[in-house]
């Protein structure tokens, strides 16, 4: 390693140290902090997509897992005769459903009172409630060939 790489690399571990004293990292910060290694053996181009959780074309697995961290979900593939990889990222959606039922009343009684699943109901009648579901919707994907990012999208 010559004196110029050295110094350089110094540089970047200042500033990953630097990054330590910080209370409000970012997750890819986090990962760089985690992964020096990883985040020196990138250019500096990279070095600054991954700083800012950006990738491009052409950046590598590592350069896409310090960026956006670990996948949720990977998909082996083949077009044309070529193999590739996809990323998927998700992230959990509230929904709301309005729920409208009939109940008979009564309920079933056990020595707590009136079973909880029943509710408190003493006679027949309409319900409406509302309730909330998470379902996953795809935010991030990007696609792989020889290890190289070939294709990405990522939701604004």
């Amino acid at each position: 390693m010559n004196l110029k790489t050295s110094l350089f690399s110094a540089a970047i571990l200042a500033t990953l140290s630097g990054l330590t004293s910080c209370n409000t990292w970012t997750a890819n910060e986090r990962r760089i902090d985690k992964n020096p290694a990883l985040f020196l053996a990138l250019t500096d181009s990279e070095r600054d997509l991954v700083m800012q959780g950006k990738i491009r074309e052409g950046m590598s697995h590592d350069a896409v897992f310090l960026a956006w961290g670990k996948p949720d979900a990977v998909r082996s593939g083949s077009a044309n005769g070529r193999a590739h990889e996809t990323w998927a990222y998700f992230r959990s959606v509230p929904t709301h459903q309005n729920n409208f039922s009939y109940s008979y009343g009564g309920g079933f009684h056990n020595h707590f009172g009136v079973h909880p699943s029943y509710g408190y109901c003493s006679g027949p009648g309409w319900t409406f409630g509302t309730e909330i579901d998470y379902v996953s919707e795809l935010t991030k994907s990007v696609t792989f060939r020889n290890d190289r990012v070939v294709e990405w999208e990522a939701q604004h």
